[in-house]
């Protein structure tokens, strides 16, 4: 089994953790997109490797900065944090936007995505 990876964990406004043990559970009277089955709820996903939300999170906030309001020295020195942390560990097999049980592996999409918005070569 691959070593896990020191994941940077979200915070609420505030600095106080998010919480991630929302126990997973089935809703079987519920279809999901195109009658997919099981619909499921909770948090699974809190101790799941999804490299590309790291890019859409860099992505929006440099728009944000641009467009709407300048983000503080504190905000601008957390994100340079992360993109430490996504620059050393962007190549890694991830889980994906599509939370699959079949454990990590190495996808297009998430490392594409890492390497665009941090203007890495493809």
């Amino acid at each position: 089994m691959a070593a896990r990876l020191a994941l940077p964990r979200p915070v609420a406004r505030g600095g106080a953790p998010l919480r991630t043990e929302l126990p997973e559970r089935e809703l079987p009277h519920l279809a999901g997109h195109r009658d997919s089955v099981p619909v499921r709820i909770g948090n699974v996903a809190a101790d799941q490797l999804q490299l590309d939300i790291y890019g859409e999170l860099i992505d929006s906030t440099y728009v944000y900065d641009k467009w709407c309001q300048p983000i503080s020295t504190d905000q601008w020195d957390r994100l340079c944090h992360l993109v430490d942390w996504v620059c050393e560990h962007w190549d890694q097999p991830d889980e994906g936007i599509w939370e699959t049980r079949g454990g990590r592996s190495a996808e297009t999409k998430q490392g594409g995505a890492a390497q665009t918005y941090l203007g890495e070569p493809s």
